[in-house]
């Protein structure tokens, strides 16, 4: 998908929560700690402390790391 923003390409992956907000990609696992150092080794991007409504399942998601947005299907 392309970024509705700036057109560059957009990354997939899913918006987790565990004690806060994160985008992981595509293909990566879940760290092991939530430590910084660990959450960039699995290229996952955390985001602000937003309220976030509790997902049955953690909802697809598409991130542009160049604009630094994120478009989540919430349905």
């Amino acid at each position: 998908m392309k970024c509705p923003f700036c057109g560059q390409e957009m990354e997939q992956g899913k918006l987790r929560s565990r004690g806060g907000l994160f985008f992981l990609p595509e293909g990566e696992g879940l760290p092991k700690l939530y430590t910084w150092r660990e959450m960039e080794k699995h290229r996952a991007v955390y985001l602000p402390p937003y309220a976030l409504r509790w997902w049955a399942d953690y909802p697809a998601a598409q991130i542009c790391r160049f604009c630094s947005k994120i478009v989540v299907d919430y349905n």
